[in-house]
Parts: structure tokens; C-alpha cells; sequence
């Protein structure tokens, strides 16, 4: 053989290992990242509310996200099972890792299939230097799952449309369906998918919407369950869920929606029309009916095709690789357009070990706290209960009642635990007789939950379970 055939099978080997070895790179800048968090993050209360739940018997923990809480119930299962091998709280949050990690390949194969390998290879590299992903990645709920799923379910959709078989078409409806088990937006995926799949299709999938409507039920329990004081507009929070995907805020945002915008023109007309719905019809749906406050965590599923725009269009510009490399800089330098949510400065060492050393069976934990998830596994015999009233009186409802309750109360810098002996109805009195002895923040929390607990044992809240 001669030395210039050796030399161009030498090129075509590395040029078939340059992926493998792009989405290791990329896999090692997220862990790089983010691995410190894992151990080194304070706990946050959606992630002490994940745990606790999903560390009670599987039946009663279905029954307490979907009937209770009304929520979607696949992380919860995916944690439960997770909690079967190793019970500690960080297991929650490596359960959220592999999904962040999975997020990385998934979009890989999307800019791919759309754009080509050099997209490809930008899309994971974007995915990676993810401020969004970078924050959600080591958070023990289901926001790195829903974007990996919403990843998944592009993926598929794509595949099935560039061949449609019996086989894809099955698996592109499966994957589709995910989302919508895994956060209440995910409908936002599946319709976006469906009205594609109705202008390529017809009536064809029209049954496919039938599939969806049982998986959204229990999201009418989630009417009146709480109503956040803390959170942003839609359209803001699609604009930080954006520059969280990739370009920051400011002027870096700008230029990244330029590329965006660039990627989207050269794309196939289906996923364009396909990502442009994604991204603009969710927040125009929510101002239009006055939704809650939003946090750009509940849009995660932009990030697969924000990421996808952005690739496809560096990759379509002269100097890409350059321009590659400068984006890829930028994306992780630019300003932060999310924030973690995990600041408390409060640490829950000492009152987590006197939880972990008195909570029996027959106790109950109020709230969702940061002490009682750092108590697990062994807090996992006592019922937690949300501070959420309509959640609370459900669960109270259907429970028997509780031999004390451990009141957890961030006091500056540590905890402080009540002890509320008798069931759960004499914690209001409880909290009312310890408020004058508290200060500052015990104060303030106390007189919280004498609120929430007073509401969710009123009468008149019982009489509408």
C-alpha cells in the first residue's frame, strides 16, 4: 500500500473518530462543570419535595404526585427506583446528571440528522457550556430528564418524518409522550409535534392527540394547588430559558438569536416551522392566559432546539470553525441569564442529625425541607407533607393521623426543629404559641406555615376534597 493511500485512510479513521472523540470532550467540559455541585450545592425545597416523596413506598408516592400534588410522575419513578440502590439525597441528584449527560448525544444526533456532522459537533459543545444545563444538571428534580426527553422526542420526530415507517413512527409517538409525564409544559412538545405531524400527515395524526389526554389528567389536580409569589413573566422567562441554552444575556443574546434565526432559514421547512412553534407559541400561550410566574427552568425544552438553530447556523457562515471556536468561548463567558436557586446560606447539619437520630414511623415532616431530604435514607419512615394548603389537605385526608410532626424553621445560619406532639391539627397552635419566642427569619417562617397549615386543616378546605 502506498504511503499516500496509508495517509488517506489514516484521515478518514480520525474523521470518523472526531465525533466519538467531540462527545467525549463535550461530556467531560459538563462534568468538569458540575460535579462539584453535586456534594457542594445547599439543598433547595423542590429537591427536598422530589425526594422525600420518592422515598415513601411506590404506591404512595404515585398517589401523592398524581392525585395529591396533581404532577407528573416519571421522575418521581425514576428517583424511587434510583433510591432502591442507593438511598442517600445525592443520589437524587446524580440521577440528574446522567439525564444532563444523556442531553448531550441526543442533541448531537438532531443537529446531525438536520445539518450535518460539523453542526453536530457545536450542538454538543453548545449543550455542554449550557448555563441552563450547568445549573439543572445537579438539581434533584425533573428538569435535566425533561430536557433529555424533549431531546429524545425532537430526535425521533426528525427520523420519522425523513423515513416514515411503521417502526419510526411508533417510536417518534413513544418519545413524544414522554414530556408530558415529566412536566405539565411538555404538552408544549407534543402539540408542537402534532400540529407538524397534522400538516405532513393529515388525519393520519389525528389519533395520535387521543394518546396524550389520559397522561394529562392529573394535571387538573394541579388547579389551585399553590400560587407562586416568586418567578418572572412568560415571555421574560422564555428569553432567560434562550440565553440560558446558549448566549447569556445582553448583546451576546443578539448575536446568538442572529445565528439562530441563520440555522432556522437552512433547516428543512418542517423542523423549522417545528422549533419556531417550540419557542414562540409557549410563552405567547401563557401571558395569554395569565399564567403563574414562570422561572426559565420550566422551559429547559428549548434548549435542543435553540441549540440546533444556533449550530446549523455556524455552520452554514464562512470561517466556521473559528467561528465555531468563538462561539463555543462566548457561550461560556457570557452573563448569566439564569441564576441557581440553591442560595441559602443556612446550614442544616446539626438539625439533620437530631432527624435523623429521633424521626420514627408515625411522624410526619412539615414542610419539604432541606433538613429532613438531608436525613435520608432513614427519614423515609416518616410522612412528608407539603406547605402547599390544597396538597396538604389531600394528603391529610387520605392519611392517618400522626403521632407528633417535626417542624422544620430556618433560623439565620441553622435550623430549628418543633416538635408538635399529637396529629397534625395541633400544629397551627403550636406554631401560634412559639411565635413570640422566635426572631427573624424563624419568626417569619413560623408565621408562614402557621398560615399554610391553618389553611390546609380548615374545615371548609376539608369539605372540598
Amino acid at each position: 500500500m502506498s504511503t499516500a493511500a496509508v495517509e488517506r485512510r489514516a484521515f478518514r479513521e480520525s474523521l470518523l473518530l472526531a465525533p466519538t472523540l467531540a462527545l467525549t470532550a463535550a461530556a467531560g467540559l459538563l462534568l468538569v462543570r458540575v460535579v462539584p455541585d453535586v456534594a457542594g450545592r445547599p439543598w433547595h425545597e423542590d429537591e427536598a419535595a422530589a425526594g422525600l416523596i420518592s422515598a415513601r413506598p411506590l404506591g404512595d408516592a404515585m398517589h401523592t404526585v398524581v392525585l395529591d400534588r396533581g404532577g407528573a410522575p416519571l421522575h418521581f419513578l425514576l428517583a424511587h427506583l434510583a433510591f432502591v440502590i442507593d438511598g442517600s439525597p445525592q443520589t437524587l441528584r446524580w440521577l440528574s446528571l446522567a439525564f444532563a449527560l444523556a442531553t448531550i448525544p441526543l442533541c448531537y444526533d438532531l443537529a446531525r440528522r438536520l445539518s450535518g456532522t460539523f453542526a453536530a459537533v457545536t450542538a454538543a459543545g453548545l449543550v455542554a457550556s449550557s448555563q441552563l444545563l450547568g445549573i439543572y444538571a445537579t438539581f434533584g428534580r425533573m428538569y435535566s430528564l425533561f430536557a433529555c426527553a424533549s431531546a429524545l422526542a425532537l430526535d425521533l420526530f426528525v427520523r420519522a418524518l425523513g423515513r416514515p415507517t411503521k417502526g419510526t413512527l411508533t417510536a417518534a409517538a413513544v418519545a413524544a409522550l414522554l414530556p408530558i409525564v415529566i412536566h405539565p409544559f411538555g404538552v408544549f412538545v407534543f402539540g408542537a409535534e402534532l400540529a407538524v405531524g397534522l400538516w405532513v400527515w393529515r388525519v393520519r395524526a389525528l389519533p395520535f392527540a387521543l394518546l396524550a389526554l389520559p397522561l394529562a389528567l392529573p394535571y387538573l389536580r394541579l388547579t389551585g394547588r399553590y400560587d407562586p409569589t416568586v418567578g418572572m413573566s412568560a415571555p421574560t422567562a422564555a428569553l432567560r430559558a434562550l440565553g440560558g441554552s446558549a448566549g447569556g444575556f445582553g448583546a451576546g443574546l443578539v448575536v446568538f438569536a442572529a445565528l439562530a434565526a441563520i440555522g432556522a432559514w437552512t433547516l428543512p421547512r418542517t423542523f423549522a416551522a417545528l422549533g419556531l412553534l417550540l419557542v414562540v407559541a409557549p410563552p405567547v400561550a401563557l401571558a395569554a392566559v395569565g399564567s403563574d410566574k414562570l422561572s426559565p427552568r420550566h422551559l429547559i425544552f428549548l434548549l435542543p432546539v435553540w441549540a440546533t438553530f444556533v449550530a446549523a447556523g455556524v455552520s452554514r457562515l464562512p470561517l466556521r470553525l473559528p467561528l465555531a471556536a468563538a462561539v463555543l468561548a462566548a457561550a461560556l463567558i457570557a452573563p448569566a441569564a439564569v441564576a441557581d436557586p440553591r442560595t441559602s446560606t443556612s446550614d442544616p447539619a446539626d438539625a439533620t442529625a437530631w432527624v435523623r437520630a429521633h424521626v420514627r414511623a408515625g411522624d410526619a415532616l412539615y414542610p419539604y425541607s432541606a433538613v429532613f431530604v438531608g436525613a435520608l435514607p432513614r427519614a423515609a419512615v416518616a410522612e412528608a407533607l407539603p406547605r402547599e394548603p390544597v396538597a396538604l389537605a389531600r394528603i391529610l385526608g387520605r392519611t392517618r393521623p400522626t403521632r407528633r410532626t417535626l417542624v422544620a424553621l430556618p433560623n439565620g445560619r441553622s435550623w430549628q426543629i418543633v416538635v408538635v406532639q399529637g396529629p397534625f391539627s395541633n400544629v397551627p397552635r403550636a406554631l401560634a404559641r412559639a411565635v413570640p419566642h422566635l426572631d427573624g427569619i424563624a419568626r417569619a417562617a413560623a408565621l408562614q406555615l402557621y398560615a399554610t397549615s391553618t389553611e390546609g386543616t380548615s374545615p371548609q378546605r376539608s369539605s372540598r376534597r
